[in-house]
């Protein structure tokens, strides 16, 4: 009896702890709203800022273009589905540092699964295909500041409804303050952060204030760490790198530079890379027949010829025309037997 008579209280001080959390959300989101309202500009003061506009319909599909146009770019995103699929004003408007990392982590499936934010649950829901993207990109050399007052003009002017209120800069979409922790860690970095998180737990749990140090200490190649941050792969499955908050993931649990080095360690001890099963090639020689040669991979054969496995990848899916170097013919052999 007493064992659940304090099982009911444990559970009622959980919702009295979640709903104080809620309270506390509003009353610091309603204080940032009166706090932004000094800083919007006018009509006159964003002409000043002259941004350059790109509109990118279908951006799910057409992320090549984004990256045309928003690596390494600061401005304002919009996502808008288009008029004439939607009988109702329906946008979203965000800003960042670098843009084409911010909007591709919507793409994300780890994302999108969360699907715990307004506009997350839109695009999980009907998807991007009747969205267009419409990028304001800003001089190199605008200051974070200029950023966000930017990203406030257009939230005043399109109220944008799946913004979950209107001032810019929100993370999460409520406004939680960032931990002293994350402060500490920020404080101490001179050059440019990358936000290191825990798909696992959902969280931020570290600050690195270089690649270099990511390379040193943890192990991770040059070429995985740009793939992870321009692509938005899971390194070892579990780990995003982000030049941005992803404010999707709202968590933090910081940990110091040997706990997190031990956690990689840990993880990249147990982890096993789903790598697709190698298909034989046959590769003939159309010059000298004799030079005919079946190989056991893509790898083999590119290693074979000395050439870029990626290159001759496209020939042998007929991405590339005619023949490898004129004079080699690549066909895949799929054996029915063992």
């Amino acid at each position: 009896m007493v064992k659940i008579f304090n099982k009911v209280i444990y559970k009622n001080l959980i919702y009295l702890h979640q709903l104080l959390f809620v309270i506390l959300s509003i009353i610091y989101s309603t204080l940032n709203r009166n706090i932004s309202t000094d800083s919007k500009i006018n009509s006159k003061e964003y002409k000043e800022y002259n941004p350059k506009k790109f509109e990118i319909l279908d951006p799910f599909h057409n992320r090549s273009k984004i990256a045309d146009v928003a690596k390494g770019a600061k401005g304002v995103y919009i996502f808008t589905v288009c008029e004439e699929l939607s009988n109702h004003n329906i946008s979203y408007v965000g800003s960042s540092i670098n843009l084409y990392n911010r909007v591709c982590s919507y793409f994300m499936p780890s994302i999108l699964a969360k699907a715990d934010r307004r506009v997350l649950r839109y695009f999980n829901k009907y998807g991007f295909n009747n969205v267009k993207l419409t990028l304001f990109i800003l001089d190199s050399n605008s200051t974070w500041e200029q950023v966000l007052e930017l990203e406030q003009y257009y939230i005043d002017s399109l109220s944008p409804n799946l913004n979950v209120d209107l001032v810019a800069g929100g993370y999460n979409g409520y406004h939680y303050p960032m931990s002293q922790a994350a402060r500490d860690a920020l404080r101490k970095i001179r050059g440019t952060p990358i936000y290191i998180y825990d798909n696992t737990t959902k969280s931020l749990i570290f600050i690195s204030d270089s690649k270099e140090w990511l390379y040193s200490n943890i192990g991770i190649h040059h070429i995985s760490l740009n793939n992870c941050i321009i692509d938005g792969k899971l390194y070892l499955n579990r780990f995003l790198f982000s030049m941005d908050i992803i404010s999707e993931l709202p968590y933090e649990s910081i940990l110091t530079s040997e706990d997190l080095v031990l956690l990689i360690n840990t993880v990249r001890s147990k982890y096993k890379p789903n790598q697709p099963k190698s298909k034989k090639v046959l590769a003939e020689n159309i010059l000298n027949p004799n030079l005919n040669c079946t190989f056991s991979s893509i790898g083999e054969l590119a290693k074979h010829l000395k050439g870029d496995k990626s290159t001759i990848r496209k020939y042998i899916l007929g991405r590339s025309e005619g023949l490898y170097r004129k004079q080699w013919k690549f066909t895949i052999l799929n054996f029915s037997g063992p």
